[in-house]
């Protein structure tokens, strides 16, 4: 069995993403924009890890 290679740059990218917003809504006063912000960081990258996730699933498909 062969050890897998880095996740790709766009998986990063989304868990940077909800990591970053999580640490707002714990360290910042959940009031104003910054409450705003964490949870469009958050939902931002749950949508496209579902998109992308969706993509991978309709190509395979395609290839059987």
């Amino acid at each position: 069995m062969s050890a897998a290679g880095p996740p790709p740059w766009q998986f990063l990218l989304r868990a940077a993403a909800v990591i970053t917003g999580l640490t707002l809504l714990l360290i910042v006063d959940v009031h104003g924009a910054a409450f705003y912000v964490a949870w469009a960081l958050i939902v931002l990258a749950l949508v496209t890890e579902g998109a992308a996730t969706l993509v991978y699933w309709l190509r395979q498909r395609r290839r059987v």
